[in-house]
C-alpha cells in the first residue's frame, strides 16, 4: 500500500468512526498527497456530516469539474441537498448518480423516498433496490469499479469470487460485461452462453448475450435470439430495443423503423432511439429524415454529443452559426461529460473546416483525439511486432506447400487497406454489378484469427500466425467453408460478395490459405491524405491507431511494408489500386477492377452513384455522388499542424 492509499484509508476510517473534524483536518493537511478526486470527495463528505452543506457543495462543484461521470459525487450532492431541504435537486442528483454508478444503493433508496408520482420509475427503482440487497458485497464492488473505469480491479475481484462460487450466474454475467468493456468479445460471449445453460430464462443474461452477438457482428444469430426474446413479452422495452437493432443490422429497415416508433411512444425522450433512426435513414439514403432525427435528438437533450457528430459525419451537413456557438460553449463547460465533449470536438472540427478556419478546426480534431487516445490500448510497437510475425511465418514456402488447400469458393472479394481511403467507392462500383453482393465490414476473418490464437490472457504466448504452419488441408478447407457459410446471412443468390473490413490486410496470409480463390483489392491513397483523413474521423469503435499523428505514421509505415511482403510472396494475386488513379482515370480503373475480379463489364459500374443500396460507412453520402477531385489534397489546408505526421512517414 503506497503513502497516498494509506492516507486515504486513515481519513475514511475517521469518517466511519464519526470523527469528522479530524477527518477534515487530515484532508486539508494532506491535500497535496491525495489525488484531486479523493480530496474533494472526502472533504465534501466531512463538511456534510459537520452540517456545513454550502461548503460541501463548493467542493462537490470542483469534484464534478475533475470527473463529470463520478457517480458518488452526484450521490453526495443528493445527500447534501436533503440537508438543505431541496428535494427536487436531491432527486435529480440521485438519478444522475445511479446512471453513472448503479451500485449506489443509497441513491436508489433516495429516489424511492423522494419520487411519488412516476409509477414506472418507482417500480424500476424497487427492482434495483431488491437486486442490490440480495447481491454479495464483492459483486457490488465489481459493479462500482466497472462503472468507475477500474476494470482490472473489477476483473480480479470477480474472478476471485467465481473461484469460490463457480456457478454464480450474476458473477458470470458481470465478468462477461467487463470482458465486453475490455473488447474481449469472444470470452464475453462464451461466459454468457455458459450462464444461459445454467439459467435459460434469465432476462438480464439474454439481453447481454444478444448485445454481445451484435458487438461481434453475428447479426443473424442476434436477430434469432432477439425475436425469441421479443415474442416472450412484446411490451418489454429492452426486447423492443434489441429487436429493432437486430432488424437494422440485417437490413430489414421498415420493420426496425416500426419498432423504433413504438419505443418512442413509450419513451418520447429516448435520444438513443432517435440517433439509431437517424443512422438507419442515413444508411438507406433518406438524408432529410436522417437530419431531422439527429436534430430532434439534440433538441431533446442539448448535451447529447453524438447527435452533433452524427450530423457532421454526414459529410454534407453544414452547421448553422447558432449551432456552432452552442457547441463551442458546451465544450468549454466543465460540467459536460468528457465523452460528450469528444463528439462535440469532432463536430466542431468539421464545422470550422467548412468555414475554412483550419487552425480552429485542427485544434478541435486534436482535442477530440487526445480524449480518445487517453482511453486507447493501441501500441505501435506491438503492431510492428504483429506485422513482423506475419512476415516471418507467411513465407513463399508456406504458400507453395499449401496452395489450393482451402475452400474452393470463388465468391469472396476482399477490399482492404486503411479506412477512409476510398474502399467504399470501390465497393459501390463493384456492388453496382448484377453479379456482386455488398455485405458489411465482416468481422469473420479477424474472429478466425482470434480463435486460432487461443490466447486467453496477455501473458500467454500467441499461437497465431505460427499455427498456420501446422494446419492441415482438411482444417484449412473447414475454416474457409465456415467463412462462406457464415456470410450467407448477408447474401442473396449472387455468385460474388464483398467483404470490406479494412483491417483484413493484417491477415492476407490466413485469407489465401483458407480461401485461395478469393480476390483481394488493396486500395490506398497518398500517405498524408490517408492518415489525415483517419485523424479527423471519429470511428464508432476500433481503429485506435487514428488518435495520434505519430501512431498513424507508424501504422501506415507497417501497413505498406506488410503489403509489400504479401505482394512478394503472393505475386499477381492482389490488385493494388490508388484512389488518385481511380479519380483521374475512372473508366480504365473500373475496367481493371472488373477484369481482375473476372467479372464482365457492365456500364452500371460507371454510374455507381445511382445505386439505391444501403451504405453503412461514413462515406455513405459521398459515394452517392459522381466522382470528384476536390478532396484529393485536402490535407494541405492543415499542413502547418501536421509535422508529427509528415516527419514520421516513410512512404
Amino acid at each position: 500500500m503506497n503513502e497516498r492509499t494509506e492516507i486515504k484509508k486513515v481519513i475514511e476510517n475517521s469518517i466511519k468512526n464519526k470523527d469528522f473534524k479530524n477527518a477534515l483536518s487530515l484532508c486539508k493537511k494532506n491535500s497535496k498527497q491525495l489525488i484531486e478526486k479523493d480530496f474533494y470527495y472526502l472533504t465534501s463528505v466531512c463538511y456534510r456530516y459537520l452540517n456545513e452543506p454550502k461548503k460541501a457543495l463548493i467542493n462537490l462543484d470542483k469534484l464534478i469539474q475533475v470527473d463529470p461521470n463520478y457517480g458518488r459525487a452526484y450521490q453526495e450532492i443528493g445527500h447534501t441537498n436533503i440537508l438543505l431541504k431541496n428535494k427536487n435537486k436531491a432527486l435529480k442528483a440521485y438519478l444522475r448518480a445511479v446512471r453513472h454508478n448503479p451500485s449506489l444503493q443509497s441513491s436508489w433508496l433516495g429516489i424511492l423516498a423522494l419520487e411519488t408520482k412516476n409509477e414506472e420509475l418507482i417500480k424500476f427503482v424497487e427492482q434495483n433496490v431488491i437486486y442490490l440487497k440480495d447481491l454479495p458485497p464483492e459483486l457490488k464492488t465489481v459493479i462500482s469499479f466497472t462503472h468507475e473505469g477500474k476494470l482490472s480491479r473489477a476483473d480480479r475481484i470477480c474472478r476471485e469470487y467465481l473461484r469460490d462460487h463457480p456457478h454464480d450466474i450474476e458473477a458470470m454475467r458481470l465478468l462477461a460485461n467487463i470482458g465486453r468493456d475490455l473488447n474481449i468479445y469472444e470470452d464475453a460471449e462464451f461466459l454468457l452462453e455458459s450462464a444461459l445453460l445454467f439459467d435459460p430464462e434469465n432476462a438480464k443474461i439474454k439481453y447481454d448475450y444478444i448485445n454481445i452477438l451484435t458487438k461481434r457482428q453475428k447479426y443473424g444469430e442476434a436477430l434469432k435470439h432477439a425475436q425469441d426474446f421479443y415474442n416472450e413479452d412484446k411490451k418489454n422495452i429492452n426486447a423492443m430495443k434489441l429487436l429493432s437493432t437486430a432488424l437494422f443490422r440485417t437490413d430489414r429497415y421498415q420493420e426496425a423503423i416500426d419498432i423504433y416508433n413504438d419505443i418512442l411512444k413509450l419513451e418520447p425522450k429516448n435520444t438513443d432511439v432517435m440517433l439509431s433512426m437517424g443512422h438507419l435513414y442515413k444508411t438507406s439514403g433518406e438524408i432529410d429524415k436522417s437530419i431531422n432525427c439527429y436534430q430532434t435528438a439534440y433538441k431533446t437533450d442539448k448535451y447529447f454529443g453524438d447527435s452533433y457528430w452524427s450530423l457532421a459525419n454526414l459529410k454534407t451537413y453544414t452547421f448553422s452559426e447558432s449551432e456552432v456557438i452552442s457547441i463551442d460553449k458546451m465544450v468549454n463547460d466543465p460540467y459536460v461529460s468528457v465523452d460528450e465533449k469528444t463528439f462535440m470536438h469532432f463536430a466542431l472540427g468539421k464545422a470550422y473546416e467548412d468555414l475554412n478556419e483550419y487552425e480552429k478546426s485542427f485544434n478541435h480534431y486534436k482535442e477530440g483525439n487526445l480524449i480518445k487516445k487517453s482511453k486507447a490500448l493501441f501500441n505501435v510497437n506491438d503492431f510492428e511486432k504483429e506485422c513482423t510475425n506475419q512476415i516471418d511465418v507467411c513465407t513463399d514456402d508456406l504458400f507453395e506447400m499449401k496452395s489450393k488447400w482451402g475452400s474452393e469458393s470463388k465468391a469472396p472479394i476482399f477490399i482492404l487497406g486503411l479506412p477512409r481511403v476510398g474502399s467504399t467507392l470501390i465497393e459501390q462500383i463493384l456492388s453496382s454489378h448484377s453479379l456482386v453482393e455488398p455485405t458489411h465490414e465482416l468481422p469473420n476473418i479477424i474472429s478466425t484469427a482470434l480463435r486460432l490464437n487461443e490466447r486467453k490472457s496477455q501473458d500467454k504466448k500467441s499461437r497465431y500466425p505460427d499455427i498456420l504452419l501446422s494446419l492441415s488441408s482438411p482444417q484449412l478447407k473447414l475454416i474457409g467453408d465456415k467463412y462462406i457459410k457464415d456470410s450467407e446471412v448477408f447474401r442473396s443468390d449472387k455468385p460474388y460478395f464483398i467483404d470490406k473490413m479494412p483491417n483484413n490486410f493484417r491477415h492476407i496470409g490466413l485469407i489465401k490459405l483458407i480461401l485461395p480463390n478469393a480476390k483481394i483489392i488493396d486500395i490506398r491513397r497518398s500517405s498524408m491524405s490517408a492518415c489525415f483523413s483517419c485523424f479527423k474521423q471519429l470511428f464508432a469503435e476500433g481503429q485506435e491507431f487514428t488518435y495520434d499523428l505519430k501512431d498513424l505514421a507508424g501504422y501506415y509505415n507497417n501497413y505498406v511494408e506488410l503489403m509489400n511482403h504479401w505482394n512478394k510472396v503472393l505475386p499477381n494475386q492482389i490488385l493494388s489500386i490508388n484512389y488518385e488513379d481511380v479519380v483521374n482515370n475512372f473508366e480504365d480503373s473500373v475496367r481493371d477492377i472488373l477484369e481482375y475480379c473476372e467479372i464482365p463489364f457492365e456500364k452500371e459500374c460507371l454510374e455507381f452513384y445511382k445505386s439505391k443500396r444501403s451504405v453503412k460507412t461514413p462515406s455513405a453520402e459521398q459515394v452517392r455522388q459522381p466522382i470528384y477531385t476536390s478532396g484529393m489534397d485536402y490535407w494541405k489546408n492543415y499542413e502547418p499542424y501536421l509535422d508529427d505526421l509528415k516527419n514520421n512517414l516513410k512512404y
